[in-house]
């Protein structure tokens, strides 16, 4: 007889933080510490969690005075990170869904 092998355990609200990190990470140079969290929630369409944040793109570089405040979207899990390089519409439409203003 086959069976499947259990899968990974879902991801709790202890691990949201991050895995959103990581996802944005992924997608931009940054260190953790450029990464902000500014919510994170249960999804109310799909199973998992919503994260939405800013990550400053320049404060590591160029000091405090030089910040670049990039908005990002989160989907946990996974590793669905959506900035605003990719289309400051299709995150404002993420952000106003999940309620993250």
């Amino acid at each position: 007889m086959l069976a499947a092998a259990p899968g990974e355990a879902l991801p709790t609200m202890a691990d949201v933080t991050a895995l959103a990190t990581a996802a944005v990470r992924r997608r931009i140079d940054v260190p953790p510490s450029a990464v902000h969290i500014l919510s994170a929630k249960s999804s109310e369409r799909m199973p998992g969690f919503v994260v939405c944040g800013r990550v400053d793109i320049n404060s590591h570089l160029a000091g405090e005075g030089d910040r670049h405040g990039e908005r990002f979207f989160v989907v946990v899990p996974g590793d669905f990170a959506i900035l605003d390089q990719d289309g400051k519409a299709l995150v404002d439409t993420y952000w106003s869904a999940n309620h993250c203003e």
